[in-house]
């Protein structure tokens, strides 16, 4: 009786079945990972953008502050364009002669990456 030695037909394609499952499998987890990461990379520009807007808003007179409404702009950061979304006294408590409330919301594409808020007071010597 002749043995014939080397893998069947059966064989070589379920190996190669099951490797290309594996394969698919891998390269669906990296893209994962690559929008995780992306996501995470806009957060953090929307962060920065967000303290820069505070921090201009600071250096604005209480005067030149709106009492009430909203304000958006567009603004190019990183390559990215977002909307940066200034509400006024959205908290009622903390909107009087010395003060503003300013809640602050960056956008992009219309989906919200960032929301902070302040309350800004006028400093001043006695």
């Amino acid at each position: 009786m002749n043995r014939v030695e080397g893998f069947t037909l059966i064989e070589t394609l379920v190996t190669i079945m099951v490797v290309t499952i594996g394969i698919m499998g891998v390269l669906a987890l990296m893209s994962g990972v690559f929008n995780i990461n992306q996501r995470a990379d806009t957060q953090g520009q929307a962060v920065q953008l967000a303290q820069l807007e505070f921090d201009t808003l600071k250096r604005t007179a209480l005067s030149k502050v709106p009492a009430t409404g909203t304000v958006d702009r567009t603004v190019n950061y990183s390559g990215r364009d977002f909307t940066v979304r200034q509400r006024y006294c959205v908290t009622a408590a903390y909107c009087t002669g010395e003060q503003r409330s300013v809640q602050m919301d960056i956008l992009l594409n219309n989906t919200v990456m960032f929301t902070g808020e302040t309350v800004l007071t006028e400093l001043r010597a006695k």
